[in-house]
């Protein structure tokens, strides 16, 4: 992972993954699926998705905006993304406590925008 910026006024990290996921392979599809679909896929699916994004990891919630999926523990200061770019997935990690006011235009480059403020 890289760290890709810090906000030290507001204690939060951003981490970019080395890995790629390709839209077109088997994990890109069910990501995508999520995204597109995510207020009706099965528990299973969210699953599914909530293994991939965290690598297995337990209690976190998720929820997609516009462009990304999003996977955050309940105390908020763990986040991990699923970013869909025009060629490909990115997988992020951020740490540190901060809420999303959800709106329908919500972009994760708005997001990141607005936490390195």
């Amino acid at each position: 992972m890289d760290l890709i910026f810090e906000n030290k006024q507001r204690n939060i990290k951003a981490y970019k993954c080395y890995n790629v996921i390709q839209k077109t392979n088997n994990i890109g599809n069910i990501l995508l699926n999520g995204l597109i679909h995510w207020d009706t896929i099965s528990d299973k699916e969210v699953q599914n998705i909530k293994n991939i994004i965290t690598n297995n990891s337990i209690g976190f919630k998720g929820y997609a905006i516009t462009d990304a999926i999003v996977m955050q523990n309940d105390v908020k200061d763990i986040h991990y993304y699923a970013y869909f770019n025009d060629e490909n997935i990115e997988l992020w990690y951020i740490t540190g406590v901060y809420d999303i006011v959800m709106c329908d235009e919500l972009k994760f480059n708005d997001l990141l925008f607005f936490l390195q403020a």
